[in-house]
């Protein structure tokens, strides 16, 4: 299956939608997607979650990590 090219911005609010669906998520603030200069964009991206001091940082990591792996099959970052 091809994977889907997304905008970085694009990325970031699907995965923010994506992690305030998980139970506790909703105390997720903004998400950055970071990727390694000079890596092949596609794959080598990482999120990073900014969360309300309230949050579980529990449910929060295993929410991005899951986020990413979906993503990650689905999508790969635009040039």
């Amino acid at each position: 299956m091809a994977r889907t090219s997304i905008s970085k911005p694009d990325l970031e609010l699907l995965a923010l939608q994506q992690i305030r669906s998980f139970p506790g998520g909703e105390h997720a603030v903004s998400v950055e997607v970071e990727c390694d200069a000079g890596e092949a964009r596609d794959v080598t991206w990482r999120l990073h979650v900014t969360a309300k001091d309230e949050a579980d940082f529990g449910r929060i990591h295993y929410a991005a990590e899951t986020t990413t792996e979906r993503l990650k099959r689905r999508y790969c970052l635009k040039r």
